[in-house]
């Protein structure tokens, strides 16, 4: 039997999850008592997913140990398994208020063991420090820390919300999906997203607190604060304000990120058939030079089920010489891609109504690796889904997919 780590995990990291969960609880019911909240009447919704995810790859070599000392590498390239066992549960616990209003207690909570030789690389170390450096508050706690074996529970979201007719007002941690790209939301400042991450619908959570201000003369006003936490979890001030013209929705962004100011704007229509999306951000930064980020795609349903969509992506952040890529910087977090020029291509086709075939691909314009992500899925029940597929990298040792070594995966999902 594996025994727990108590020497690794203080008592007061086991409280915390526990203390903020309380926490959530009191400033619900605080708000609900103020402004008459029907207790009668609450309302708890229950769902979520069983989750077994297993693949097979090799090391990339990189730890994180490489950030501080460029000859960190790890000892042997080898080939390497890990099965993810999760489950999550969510619950919404809403609370009617007079006139039209109500609280709403969002909570995602997960148990998530992880099994084999992957969780002893430094690939799964450089993962793990990446989400925890990207929190304002440690709402998770490490149960099982051996060879070959990591265990934790976490709170995955846990917010409060209260909403009305003219406004929302969420606290805690949560998604905040800014952007339109499909592969590249310069926009989104707050869930970064790397399109070659394994769970494709996996972001880390911000801790944040999140105005919106809702359709005042056909405008969506939204302010977000997040207070500066660990070292991807900067002070943010930011802004957002979009109205619908002519049938295409249009957003102007800005604020401060840290001691950087930024400025964007987003727009998504359809033209002919055919939907189109772009968005810029140019960062005015303290610690590097000024850049600007872009995407655009369209896509389109084409006949006999096939779906379509390609999206270019300029990332000013980025570099066109191999050689000079901040290896450092992707390996903290702090930047998702090394490149500057990206083109990309999303395929779905339905061979069935049962089963669904998906591929996606990157192009490094400027070094000319390649992504490409073939993956069959099978809907065996309503609510069991089972897939399988690979993510292949093509190019040389120091490119951007060159880099990272091929990865075969399977996985079984039931969600109730």
């Amino acid at each position: 039997m594996k025994k727990l780590l108590p020497k690794q995990v203080s008592d007061r990291n086991t409280k915390r999850p526990l203390c903020v969960l309380d926490a959530l609880v009191l400033l619900i019911l605080f708000p609900a008592m103020v402004f008459g909240a029907d207790f009668t009447n609450i309302k708890t919704d229950v769902s979520g997913y069983v989750k077994s995810l297993n693949f097979v790859t090799r090391t990339s070599l990189l730890t994180p140990e490489f950030v501080d000392r460029p000859t960190a590498f790890a000892k042997e390239n080898s080939n390497v398994f890990n099965s993810l066992e999760r489950a999550r549960f969510q619950i919404r616990t809403s609370v009617p208020m007079k006139n039209n209003k109500r609280a709403v207690l969002k909570i995602d909570y997960d148990h998530q063991p992880y099994f084999g030789t992957f969780v002893s690389t430094g690939d799964f170390r450089t993962a793990k420090k990446q989400s925890e450096d990207r929190q304002f508050l440690d709402l998770s706690q490490t149960l099982v820390e051996e060879d070959n074996i990591f265990y934790e529970h976490r709170l995955y979201r846990a917010s409060l919300a209260y909403e009305s007719d003219l406004f929302d007002l969420e606290i805690g941690r949560q998604q905040i999906p800014w952007g339109v790209g499909h592969f590249f939301t310069p926009t989104d400042l707050f869930n970064p997203f790397n399109p070659t991450q394994i769970e494709l619908e996996e972001r880390d959570g911000v801790d944040a607190v999140n105005f919106t201000l809702k359709n005042t003369k056909g405008f969506k006003t939204q302010l977000v604060y997040t207070p500066g936490g660990r070292k991807l979890h900067p002070q943010r001030y930011l802004g957002r304000i979009s109205r619908d013209v002519k049938g295409y929705e249009i957003g102007i962004l800005g604020g401060r990120v840290k001691r950087d100011h930024v400025i964007g704007t987003d727009l998504q229509g359809n033209v002919r058939g055919s939907a189109v999306r772009g968005e810029f951000l140019f960062r005015e930064a303290e610690l590097e030079k000024d850049f600007f980020k872009f995407t655009v795609n369209a896509d389109y349903n084409l006949p006999h089920n096939i779906y379509v969509l390609m999206e270019y992506h300029f990332n000013g952040q980025g570099r066109r010489d191999p050689d000079d890529y901040q290896i450092d910087r992707f390996i903290r977090g702090e930047i998702q891609q090394l490149g500057k020029n990206f083109l990309a291509l999303s395929l779905g086709y339905d061979l069935t109504s049962l089963i669904r075939f998906e591929y996606r691909t990157i192009y490094n314009l400027n070094d000319t690796s390649l992504f490409m992500r073939p993956e069959i899925q099978y809907e065996l029940m309503s609510n069991v889904l089972l897939a399988a597929g690979s993510q292949l990298f093509v190019g040389a040792n120091n490119d951007e997919f060159g880099r990272p070594k091929n990865l075969f995966f399977g996985e079984v999902k039931y969600s109730y």
